[in-house]
């Protein structure tokens, strides 16, 4: 019966992996339309791409890969390395987005609900807020870690090495400074 069970489990856990993969390119979007964002309007439809869409995915993706991944790890593989750093992996992934993103998406929903008309400079500066964009950019290293981990199938401490060198790689790119466009610099000067 496991034997039958097994191809399903695995695709249904690449369908996660599909998902979770679409969540952070949602998020990542949903994100630069809100920091660019200057009327209301604008920032409403980058948060319901970058929160709502994004708050049902996630967990649904997250939860898929976890349970299908503990089961094809029960039936065929056994507690590998590489296996206990991808579960962890994906637990931090969690922890890290819940922390980095959800509790600060949170607090601005509704600021940004009852906005009207251009955004007060109070609201513009904490849609700047760069955890936000540390958060995203390092679960995004961190799941390019994963599938590392997933395709090369490395020893325990390779595979603790690939995540913590991934996590912090997505952490440094969200260090470096973002690109000005000349639309942006004309909004601050006038």
């Amino acid at each position: 019966m496991a034997s039958l069970l097994y191809p399903f489990a695995l695709f249904l856990h690449i369908v996660g992996a599909f998902g979770l993969i679409a969540s952070v390119t949602l998020e990542a979007i949903g994100l630069r339309g809100l920091r660019r964002a200057t009327r209301a309007d604008e920032a409403r439809l980058w948060l319901s791409i970058s929160r709502r869409l994004v708050i049902r995915l996630a967990p649904a993706s997250l939860g898929t890969i976890l349970i299908t991944g503990l089961y094809m790890t029960a039936v065929a593989w056994g507690p590998k390395g590489w296996i206990i750093t991808a579960f962890a992996s994906l637990i931090a992934l969690a922890v890290i987005g819940a922390f980095g993103t959800g509790m600060r998406m949170a607090r601005l929903e509704p600021a940004i609900s009852h906005a009207q008309g251009e955004l007060a400079d109070d609201l513009r500066r904490r849609l700047q807020d760069p955890v936000l964009l540390t958060s995203l950019r390092v679960r995004i290293a961190i799941v390019l870690g994963i599938a590392f981990l997933m395709t090369v199938k490395p020893t325990f401490i390779a595979a603790i090495a690939v995540v913590v060198l991934a996590a912090a790689i997505g952490w440094l790119t969200a260090q470096i400074p973002a690109r000005r466009t000349g639309h942006e610099l004309g909004n601050e000067i006038g």
